[in-house]
């Protein structure tokens, strides 16, 4: 049977909007079980411009607040990538940043006195990627926090709200690497995002068994089957292929103008280099050039000494000469 591809930003809304289906998504995810959510979506326009001309790009980001069984609050923010782009982690920080600084990611509680005070509500990041990680090789990479005394080593237990405010745990799900292993109940549950599962001619469908399914998941296969079966979330899908296939190209045509202007800076210190070359050359002419003068110079210099010295000798001789003349008569 065909059901619908997660990985787009659709369909896994679709999903979430169902609040059963929704719980039991989440509850994989963070690895406990969610009794209570409040879900949210958001979705962002961003301008691009290719070659002159200006486009759209729809992008969607996924929150959650979720209450797990021993009765604590955590935001859960959920990110999914299609495909690598050299944005990305720009731009997840970017959300990350503004789950932070989000007001409605804080909540009341009284203190011991009996006032009132705000308190985060702890921060789980949730990173579902279609491209695979360089030299990792795990489906499923899980980053906790672990409070350690930095003198002992030692593993302190008791959790701290500051502590809790100021950092957060992670999960990034690789779906490539997962390759149809179902080793753990996640790993189950992300069958159905699985790439490899893809219909040949169409990755808006994979092609998944629902006996193949555990129980406890299959109001998910279900949910994927009718997001399959709806016309608008075909066109939701195509409208996303022609997004990413824009922005792609656009990524591509900032590509070839940096390899221009890099092809155009290297022929310019090649030119450079030529003229500073060429400076050297003439400079190297203008000093054999002057060593020349110099000599030619220090050669007048000596003639006009001779012509002096024989000038004066010259002198000396009519003046002998003279009193030759005078001494005869």
């Amino acid at each position: 049977m065909y059901i619908a591809n997660p990985i787009y930003d659709s369909v896994f809304k679709f999903l979430l909007d169902d609040n059963k289906v929704a719980k039991i998504i989440l509850s994989a995810l963070i690895g406990q079980k969610v009794v209570e959510l409040a879900f949210k979506p958001t979705e962002h326009l961003e301008r691009a411009e290719e070659a002159g001309v200006k486009y759209t790009i729809f992008r969607m980001d996924f929150s959650a607040k979720v209450q797990i069984e021993d009765g604590s609050l955590n935001t859960v923010i959920i990110e999914l990538q299609k495909a690598k782009l050299p944005d990305d982690i720009l731009r997840f920080r970017r959300y990350l940043a503004s789950a932070y600084k989000d007001k409605e990611n804080i909540r009341k509680v009284e203190t011991e006195q009996g006032k009132s005070t705000s308190v985060a509500i702890p921060i789980i990041a949730v990173y579902i990627l279609g491209h695979p990680l360089k030299g990792i090789e795990a489906p499923v990479v899980r980053i906790g926090r672990s409070y350690i005394d930095a003198a002992t080593g030692d593993e302190i237990k008791t959790k701290h709200e500051f502590i809790e405010g100021i950092s957060h745990n992670a999960l990034i799900i690789q779906l490539p690497a997962l390759k149809q292993r179902r080793r753990t109940s996640l790993e189950k549950l992300l069958a159905l995002f699985d790439p490899s599962s893809k219909k040949a001619d169409d990755e808006h469908l994979l092609n998944i068994k629902e006996e193949d399914v555990p129980l406890k998941y299959r109001s998910v296969f279900r949910r994927l089957l009718k997001a399959a079966q709806t016309p608008e979330i075909q066109m939701q899908m195509e409208d996303e292929d022609e997004y990413l296939e824009s922005l792609m190209n656009y990524e591509r045509a900032l590509a070839i103008q940096d390899n221009l202007i890099a092809e155009k800076n290297k022929a310019l210190v090649a030119k450079d280099k030529e003229l500073a070359e060429s400076k050297k050359m003439v400079a190297e002419k203008n000093n054999s050039l002057a060593e020349k003068i110099n000599a030619l110079v220090e050669k007048d210099k000596a003639l006009v000494a001779k012509d002096k010295e024989l000038a004066e000798n010259r002198s000396i001789i009519e003046a002998l000469k003279k009193k030759l003349k005078t001494a005869d008569r």
